[in-house]
């Protein structure tokens, strides 16, 4: 009897110590620990990004409650709602800028309200400051708004697939990326030498006028599209980069298609010859480098069955995004 009399009160004892509040699926904590960890911004503190898998509240820490089985703040702004989705429409509408200057009145609008800006407000903006930034403030300025969003988002959140594809265009740039792994937020990002361009890194535009009656036109026009032109295109643009360390260049070249009759004998064949000439008087740079890389990347062009000749121009584009 004494031995169950005393079995009773430790069982009553174990049974209180193992009865804290479960956080953020860590396990469980007892108050006096939750208040710790508070203030340290541990589980129960603010400063651990939301998004993370729940089951029910008691998954989450205490700024944050479970919302269709994830972590969301339990703070919000309405207005700053509304402002993150205008923004995004503007994104999606071309007008970066516009974008840009949308969500930081989202942000203001969560600041005022005294609420944490969601990850997909922070990392939103951070993927339109990076697309907008020409000047080297402000891109590192976006640089800081990436580093934003990777400190309020989770690994493997989507809403940081933009941001990382926009740096990584950004990286021959002089970005130190191992600054985005500092403990602390760096000052500057962009502190590294400026490295070579590589070709994911360029966007190319080709206009050309419109000659669909001629022989042979929309062959020729889908070649300078294909895989084989652009690359020639990307290979020129980084070449001029290396001379000139400019973010564009543009050339106006022509297009010329020529086609001869040969006497076979028994028969007639015709040649054709593909020329890309250049219309200024520089010998070296973007254009020259075009016509010679562009007459090599189109070949002979498409078989003619009659005498062919035809010229048109047309005008490259390329800069770094």
């Amino acid at each position: 009897m004494r031995a169950a009399r005393l079995l009773i009160p430790l069982t009553i004892a174990l049974l209180m110590l193992g009865c804290g509040r479960r956080l953020g699926g860590a396990g469980t904590v007892t108050e006096t620990e939750q208040a710790s960890l508070a203030a340290t911004g541990g589980p129960g503190g603010t400063s651990l990004p939301e998004g993370a898998s729940c089951a029910g509240r008691e998954d989450c820490t205490t700024d944050q409650i479970c919302v269709h089985g994830v972590c969301s703040y339990r703070l919000t702004s309405a207005a700053g709602e509304v402002l993150a989705a205008a923004a995004r429409g503007q994104v999606e509408a071309g007008d970066l800028e516009g974008a840009v200057r949308t969500y930081d009145q989202a942000m203001a609008a969560f600041d005022a309200a005294e609420a944490p800006a969601p990850s997909r407000v922070v990392c939103g903006a951070a993927a339109a400051a990076l697309r907008a930034a020409r000047a080297p403030e402000t891109r590192e300025l976006a640089a800081k708004s990436a580093d934003r969003c990777f400190r309020k988002s989770l690994p493997g959140a989507p809403e940081r697939a933009e941001v990382q594809t926009a740096l990584a265009r950004l990286r021959y740039d002089g970005l130190d990326l191992a600054r985005f792994d500092r403990p602390e937020p760096a000052d500057r990002f962009f502190s590294a030498p400026p490295s070579r361009p590589t070709v994911d890194a360029i966007d190319i535009a080709i206009d050309m006028a419109q000659q669909q009656d001629q022989p042979g036109y929309t062959e020729l026009r889908e070649a300078l599209q294909g895989e084989a032109a652009m690359r020639s295109v990307a290979d020129c643009f980084i070449q001029d980069w290396e001379l000139r360390h400019e973010r564009q260049a543009s050339a106006a070249l022509t297009l010329k298609l020529t086609s001869r009759m040969r006497d076979m004998g028994e028969y007639d064949a015709f040649e054709s010859t593909v020329e890309v000439l250049k219309t200024g008087p520089a010998e070296e740079g973007f254009e020259p480098c075009l016509a010679a890389a562009l007459t090599t990347a189109l070949g002979t062009g498409p078989r003619m069955s009659r005498v062919v000749i035809w010229q048109v121009p047309f005008e490259v584009a390329a800069r770094l995004q």
